[in-house]
């Protein structure tokens, strides 16, 4: 069995979305004064590798404690490897051209190559990686929608391309109760091209739009 982290690391200087505090960790307790050590956290819910709930743009969604355990572990998952640059459209086409039968309560992954751009640091504002990226274009969406996936998952910031500030395919997914799951990494480590197992562990916070995740892959 092949296990393979699928999770970004959270750290003070991890980029986040403008307009998002950076993650702080707050030293609570010493070992040396309390006996043990332990730390407080301040920062979004849609930090790092994250899962948005269908409250995230839906009035009537599901918060993130709401979903169904079930749909975080999902043994029909796939990546489909369409390399995109910036604010470049992932279609329903490209989709089709990558041949695969998409069918009820699969979970698909995007591999569109954007990771590389959160290790440039001098040549690169934070901007430009997390508000340029490629997306699904409304067309991509829809159709995942219409063959009813249980989720999807990006290595961008966003499931939306980044110029489009109405986030139309989030609205799209969420709103059919489609899992979205953003900021994937790894997945140049995960080279295998068939289906297979994949979980995603969210935090049960009451009334969330979301939770970090721990993002797994596992091919038997």
């Amino acid at each position: 069995m092949n296990v393979i982290d699928l999770t970004r690391e959270i750290s003070p200087n991890v980029k986040v979305f403008p307009g998002s505090p950076q993650p702080l960790f707050i030293r609570w307790s010493k070992f040396d004064i309390h006996g043990y050590d332990s730390e407080v956290m301040f920062m979004s819910t849609h930090t790092g590798t994250h899962m948005d709930a269908p409250c995230h743009f839906t009035q009537n969604g599901k918060s993130i404690d709401q979903i169904d355990v079930k749909r975080f572990i999902n043994r029909r998952s796939l990546v489909l490897r369409i390399e995109k640059k910036s604010n470049e459209l992932i279609t329903r086409q490209d989709i089709l051209e990558c041949r695969t039968s998409i069918e009820e309560n699969d979970t698909i992954i995007f591999d569109t190559g954007w990771e590389m751009h959160y290790y440039k640091k001098d040549e690169e504002k934070i901007e430009d990686c997390v508000m340029a990226n490629p997306g699904l274009a409304p067309d991509a969406s829809q159709y995942l929608v219409d063959n009813k996936v249980n989720a999807v998952a990006t290595d961008c910031p966003s499931i939306d391309v980044g110029m489009d500030s109405n986030f139309t395919s989030h609205k799209i997914l969420l709103s059919n109760d489609i899992l979205v799951v953003e900021n994937l990494s790894n997945l140049e480590k995960l080279r295998w091209e068939g289906w297979f197992a994949f979980t995603i562990a969210p935090l049960k916070l009451t009334g969330a739009t979301g939770s970090p995740v721990r993002a797994i892959a596992i091919i038997d």
